[in-house]
């Protein structure tokens, strides 16, 4: 029987030793997940998601960034020789295709808000409304030259100014009609849609008595109390999308 009770407490105590090294063992392993889990938990900790958050929500900001420095192309223009009147026309269109692109971005993106609202409409007044004026003006004292008359002068700075102050007339009325939101429809006809007309006729008709015209009528036309679809009635733009008439045509024929 003294055999009986020594034989457990031999077998206990051999196998005491190995017990450390187990529990060592497991805390190594126990180490090397954890340090997996926290690599994880880096990942999708509220730091990371914050960053990514705000990469996307300033995806359409960074696009309007690009209208912004078209319009300041058009206005250093008048200043740096080397910048052509074709290299002007095409700033204004490739801020238009920004222009479109970020409010497209933020609609597929869901991050519209009051500031990029804003942000948006204050970079149309840089490239669409004030780059072009300048542009204008510009172009009309190259062409007649330092012999024009005080009268052919001052109708030059008067439709430029006027352009440029129906510009932000316009878009100041946008900021308080809309409230900071992005509507589905301008009043008057909105500064990109004057800016096609007045830049590539600035750039290629400089010196016409028919240009002034142009642009007084632009400047009227931006400041009327009428309200214009925003897809200007070539395309139809939602809250989530935007189709073209022919697209619209397509799925009603469909339904």
């Amino acid at each position: 029987s003294s055999c009986r009770t020594r034989l457990p407490a031999l077998i206990g105590r051999s196998a005491r030793p190995d017990l450390p090294s187990v529990h060592k063992h497991a805390g190594v392993h126990q180490e090397l997940g954890g340090s997996a889990e926290m690599a994880d938990d880096d990942e999708d900790s509220p730091t990371g998601r914050e960053t990514r958050n705000f990469i996307i929500r300033n995806i359409p900001n960074a696009i309007t960034f690009v209208t912004v420095f078209s319009g300041f192309l058009l206005m250093v223009s008048t200043s740096v020789p080397g910048i052509s009147p074709n290299m002007c026309v095409f700033a204004t269109f490739l801020g238009l295709c920004t222009d479109i692109l970020d409010g497209q971005a933020a609609r597929v993106l869901r991050v519209k808000s009051k500031f990029g609202a804003t942000f948006d409409q204050l970079a149309d007044l840089t490239c669409f409304g004030i780059g072009p004026a300048i542009f204008y003006v510009r172009q009309q004292q190259l062409a007649m030259g330092n012999d024009a008359s005080v009268m052919m002068q001052a109708i030059t700075v008067v439709s430029g100014y006027a352009y440029m102050a129906c510009s932000v007339f316009r878009i100041s009325r946008e900021l308080v009609v809309h409230r900071g939101d992005r509507p589905l429809y301008f009043v008057g006809i909105p500064t990109n849609l004057a800016c096609v007309f007045a830049v590539p006729a600035s750039a290629l008709c400089p010196g016409s008595p028919l240009l002034p015209v142009l642009i007084i009528i632009l400047s009227g036309m931006m400041v009327m109390p009428y309200h214009v679809p925003k897809g200007l009635w070539i395309f139809t733009v939602t809250d989530t999308s935007v189709a073209s008439a022919c697209q619209r045509r397509s799925s009603d024929k469909k339904e």
